[in-house]
């Protein structure tokens, strides 16, 4: 019978290696893209048998998913003080945004190449991948209606169609990310990019903005 200790060790040690393979799936995945690699290169690179992943994962989506749905966890997670305490005017509004944004950005940067691939490769993927890259866009387009939502029921925003707005929020950050992350704005320092989209977002181009 198989004791508690040794049960224990032994999702231990399956945890060690899923972990193990998905940790070279990334770096795989990052190098070759989604499509030149398959599953032996993926066992390859974490050192392990063909059994030992098909164990593990289905098959090379299977791992590709579980990588990206890992990273956008970690994406969402960042604003998971903003939704636990909402902000109670717009300056509060102003600062949890930019704060929020400041710390997933610390998250991209650490996955650079990953989220390259997201937003370029994966896509394209297959029907299943892109749907889940959707899902993504959706659920933040969601939460950003959320926020602004409750801002024009507490009086520190305008009426609007918020569903709009907030997709449209998305967009303009997708586009950025995209262009941050290839290096086209390297000269331009984080918190000033993070802080133009913010006040962007909130102000426009009115004359009657912040700093108006």
């Amino acid at each position: 019978m198989e004791t508690t200790v040794r049960r224990t060790r032994n999702e231990e040690r399956k945890r060690r290696t899923r972990e193990r393979l998905l940790s070279a799936a990334g770096r795989v995945f990052v190098r070759d893209g989604y499509h030149k690699p398959n599953t032996s290169d993926i066992v390859a690179e974490a050192g392990v048998g063909q059994g030992t992943f098909y164990r593990n994962f289905r098959d090379k989506r299977e791992i590709f998913e579980t990588l990206l749905e890992g990273f956008i966890s970690a994406l969402f997670q960042e604003f998971s003080q903003m939704s636990a305490e909402p902000p109670t005017d717009g300056d509060a509004y102003r600062e949890a945004s930019i704060d929020a944004l400041r710390r997933m950005v610390r998250v991209v940067r650490r996955n650079r190449r990953l989220a390259l691939l997201l937003i370029r490769e994966a896509p394209a993927a297959d029907d299943r991948i892109a749907r889940v890259i959707a899902g993504m866009y959706d659920r933040f387009a969601s939460l950003a209606q959320s926020y602004l939502d409750h801002a024009v029921a507490n009086g520190f925003a305008r009426p609007c169609r918020s569903e709009v707005v907030a997709q449209s929020i998305v967009g303009m950050g997708l586009r950025m990310a995209e262009l941050w992350l290839d290096g086209r704005y390297a000269d331009i320092p984080e918190d000033v990019l993070l802080t133009e989209l913010v006040d962007f977002a909130f102000s426009g181009l009115s004359l009657s903005s912040r700093e108006g």
